[in-house]
């Protein structure tokens, strides 16, 4: 075992090399800029888009005179693996447009046909790592930071998404409103979108738009695009990308969605303490969401009695941290536009003043209804502005509040961007006592100082009536180069920031994280091996005031990847935990105050998920605090045709001689999950959680019918229920939702 002294004099050794590495990492930028690593993008890529002369069947044959008129647009080049070579594989697009649509068709040709095709399941949002897919990425606000992509498999799932700052920010739950479908032969496949123009901002003086195409043939996993970027970024890097001309959008109309729904629930207590078991049925509610687009660039969305019975449960997971867990937004209203309400820091440590996932919740953790909700966006080319007002209802032990947010953004010059946020919470009385008001406000700012280097940050201040108040700042810069990436990311939160607005996963810290990650290719390597990529990182966390060395890690791996795919990366981290109090880590389990540095030894391999089984393991072991935990992930996947998916997922932790009581258990989840497609549109899915830590299993069974573009009919079934030993408090709560929501568009 390392001597403390020396474990200190070994993160500080590393932290300095973060920051010493900048040179390197320039260096390798210019070895990078030979191929794609500098702004040597194809700009002579150019195509035009024909206005059809009769209407279009969206089916996926591409049958259509027209489709042949349009100019052809071909000869991608691969990003991965061989950054700017000819793609081994032929994909023709063509795009098309009328009064109502915006057409792009794609002859993605294979010679082995159906055979060749990886497609894993046909829900919406599906794995882009694991499935053969074509992509279409549209600005059309030109602005070359902001774009919206719509995707596409063989099986003609969709998979939509909004991206801000080339890929900085990624609203991967964004629905819209439009239309693919595909057809599969031997010689490889076809696919139709029709893209309505009310699902699209636009400017109506700029007959041009940056568009890019790419395609991913998952069996060789080889990813080529029209206009290939470097690989070390995304498609979302529009300066890369080629121009359409002749696009002639219409003059905004009405733009009138209308999105009622009704649904019938009925909800069962039974056991717990004695007198609590109960039977109720909840009478049939009326509900729904209206979008108006007044103009191309600016959308009102409203929404009455909001109800959210369909969306996704989240996964559950067993914290051994110090740190609050944080879930995503899982509810759609709330995801429409969230990129631009989102600022702060996200990932490991997250500080978000504001939070859409705060709505609707009351201070238990309990379901509060939403009475109603209004919110406005504007986004053009120069600036985007926001705002959003919900009431939340409330219930006996917490009264009614009411949120405001205000959002507003600048673009400065080609890349860089500044912006302010103001968010305010109002509650109102309950049980007597009086009500409270809550202020936060924020300003941020990004910068691309290079088509390699960037940095943003946010500095936000919160005040509660109540005289509670705070500050939190965060702050990142990184340089990505082809062979190396260094960044830096911090951030400064004190005692008092705590807004009931947002997320903080911890308050009172100071947070230090520099990171190295490689990217080597050496011409040695084995054919079936495509990248090492070393890495050392580290989270340290001080106290604001002091200086003090609250807790951290210092992580070395390095990932081993396959051409196929497949991942294998063994890691050490060397752990520091100081506690100054008596620390609850989980039920039964404190860690008393003092110095508790360990060493912890894992790997993680993880199989070629595009085949029809596969699986992933992670496992680790060493010292952990005062004791010692072995934990164990594994998780295997089968599906034998797309249409059929089944998986399950088990963690398990095992505890010795933990904290103040010197307690040994061992905790389990199990989750396994089954989805049955009868198309794209037509699925049923199904997820159990068992889960020990938390005394309880839930199951959650969903069928839902899309019959017509983002109009559904659920039947939802929930239950959670206590384990064998659980405490008499807990009881037995099921559920059964039926509802149907329709969308019109005028």
């Amino acid at each position: 075992m390392i001597g403390q002294s020396r474990r200190c004099c070994l993160s500080l050794a590393l932290v300095l090399c973060a920051f010493t590495s900048a040179r390197l990492a320039s260096q390798t930028a210019q070895s990078g800029d030979a191929q794609l690593g500098g702004k040597t993008a194809p700009s002579a890529l150019l195509t035009r888009a024909v206005r059809v002369t009769q209407p279009i069947a969206v089916d996926g044959r591409l049958n259509e005179a027209d489709w042949h008129t349009a100019p052809e647009i071909s000869g991608f080049r691969q990003v991965e693996p061989e950054n700017g070579a000819p793609s081994a594989f032929t994909t023709r697009v063509r795009v098309l447009f009328d009064a109502e649509y915006l057409y792009v068709g794609a002859w993605c040709i294979d010679s082995a046909g159906l055979s060749g095709t990886r497609v894993q399941d046909l829900r919406r949002k599906w794995d882009y790592f694991a499935n053969d897919h074509f992509s279409v990425v549209i600005d059309p606000l030109n602005s070359e930071r902001n774009s919206v992509a719509f995707q596409t498999t063989p099986f003609g799932a969709q998979r939509e998404l909004e991206v801000y700052d080339g890929g900085g920010q990624y609203n991967r739950e964004w629905e819209a409103v439009w239309r693919v479908r595909t057809e599969r032969s031997d010689s490889g496949w076809t696919a139709e979108f029709a893209i309505p123009w009310a699902s699209l901002r636009y400017r109506m003086d700029d007959p041009s738009w940056t568009i890019n195409f790419s395609r991913l043939v998952r069996r060789t996993n080889e990813l080529s695009a029209w206009g290939p970027w470097p690989r070390q970024f995304t498609q979302h890097r529009l300066e890369f990308a080629g121009r359409l001309e002749g696009v002639q959008p219409p003059p905004p109309s009405r733009n009138l969605r209308i999105r009622p729904y009704v649904l019938s629930s009925g909800d069962r207590l039974t056991g717990g303490p004695p007198g609590t078991s109960r039977s109720t049925r909840v009478e049939p509610q009326l509900g729904g969401e209206a979008t108006w687009a007044p103009t191309s660039n600016a959308v009102l969305d409203l929404t009455v009695n909001t109800d959210f019975a369909q969306a996704d449960v989240d996964r559950q997971v067993i914290n051994l941290t110090r740190f609050s867990v944080f879930f995503p937004e899982r509810r759609q209203f709330f995801l429409e536009n969230a990129s631009l309400f989102s600022l702060g820091s996200q990932g490991r440590f997250v500080v978000a003043p504001f939070f859409s996932r705060r709505i609707g919740l009351g201070d238990d953790g309990e379901a509060l209804p939403i009475d109603a909700g209004a919110r406005f966006v504007n986004r053009d080319a120069s600036s985007s502005v926001g705002a959003l007002v919900i009431r939340q209802r409330g219930d006996g032990d917490q009264g009614a509040s009411t949120f405001g947010v205000v959002r507003g953004v600048r673009n400065v010059g080609a890349q860089n961007r500044a912006g302010g946020l103001l968010a305010v919470r109002s509650d109102g009385p309950a049980n007597g006592l009086g009500g409270r008001t809550s202020v936060v406000a924020a300003v941020d700012g990004f910068l691309r100082i290079s088509p390699e280097t960037e940095a943003n940050g946010m500095l936000s201040a919160f005040r509660d009536d109540d005289g509670s108040e705070g500050v939190a700042a965060t702050y990142f810069a990184g340089r990505t180069t082809p062979k190396l990436y260094t960044g830096f990311l911090g951030a400064v939160v004190t005692r008092g920031y705590t807004p009931p607005t947002g997320f903080v996963s911890r308050t009172d810290v100071v947070l230090s994280s520099p990171a190295i990650i490689g990217d080597l290719r050496p011409a040695w390597k084995p054919s079936w091996l495509r990248n090492f990529r070393p890495a050392l990182v580290a989270y340290l966390f001080h106290g604001p005031t002091d200086a003090r060395l609250q807790e951290g890690f210092v992580e070395a791996y390095v990932d081993v990847i396959a051409q196929n795919g497949a991942l294998f990366y063994p890691y050490v981290q060397q752990h520091y935990q100081r506690p100054t109090v008596l620390t609850p880590l989980l039920p039964g389990v404190t860690i008393a105050p003092g110095t508790h540095d360990y060493v912890r030894t894992g790997a993680l391999f993880s199989s070629d998920q595009s085949r029809r089984a596969s699986t992933r393991v992670r496992a680790s072991t060493g010292t952990f605090f005062d004791g010692r935990l072995d934990d164990l992930e594994a998780s295997g996947r089968v599906a034998p045709i797309p249409h059929v998916n089944f998986g399950v997922t088990y963690l398990a932790n095992r505890l010795q001689s933990i904290g103040t009581s010197d307690t040994s258990f061992t905790t389990h989840l199990v989750a396994p999950e089954l989805r049955v497609s009868l198309n794209p549109r037509v699925q049923l899915t199904a997820f159990y959680q068992y889960n020990t830590s938390a005394q309880s299993s839930s199951l959650n069974a969903r069928f839902s019918w899309e019959f017509s573009p983002l109009s559904y009919l659920y039947v939802v079934i929930n239950e959670r229920a206590p384990l064998a030993g659980a405490p008499l408090s807990f009881a037995t709560a099921q559920q059964v939702v039926i509802k149907a929501t329709w969308l019109r568009q005028f």
